[in-house]
């Protein structure tokens, strides 16, 4: 039998292509297969693009919270009265993480997925909620914090967020 009674020739498709049969497709970059559209890549969202920023800039702030906070319990070991020396490293530590973890999130943006939504959410909360339990005890100098926590937690909620974590990544 030559190939002009199976209708393909020795690189096409395997499968005959005789009169009722159907025509199966070949694979990517052959003969026979068809050529799928090109998904046209999704820009990020302007209010995602903001709270990437917000989330750097709230990043950059508790680093620099947390160093200064080591500082201080570095120049208060040994004195009296005020915060301790260890209650003051313990408060650096925490404002290192989140600082380290808002870098982080706002860093995969581009390329994460849902988690890093999630990831926001959890931790734009957390700020706010600190910043608030701070404004509550009469702290005054702690607001920032609900710009530069809420306004991304509030924007990885919106459905242009979701749309953008949820695109599929290739």
């Amino acid at each position: 039998m030559n190939t002009s009674e199976v209708g393909s020739n020795s690189y096409g498709s395997q499968y005959s292509q005789y009169p009722g049969h159907p025509q199966y497709p070949g694979h990517p970059g052959y003969p026979g297969c068809p050529t799928a559209p090109v998904a046209m890549a999704m820009e990020m969202p302007k209010e995602v693009r903001m709270a990437r920023i917000a989330l750097y800039a709230l990043g950059g702030v508790n680093l620099l919270v947390g160093l200064l906070m080591f500082g201080a319990a570095g120049a208060r070991i040994g004195e009296g009265g005020g915060a301790s020396p260890a209650m003051l490293a313990s408060s650096g530590a925490v404002c290192l993480a989140v600082g380290v973890v808002a870098i982080v999130l706002a860093a995969r943006f581009r390329s994460g997925g849902n988690g890093v939504r999630i990831g926001v959410v959890v931790v734009g909360g957390i700020v706010l909620l600190n910043t608030l339990v701070s404004l509550a005890m009469g702290e005054l100098t702690n607001g920032i914090g609900i710009v530069l926590g809420g306004m991304p937690m509030a924007v990885c909620l919106k459905k242009d967020a979701v749309r953008w974590f949820k695109r599929p990544c290739h």
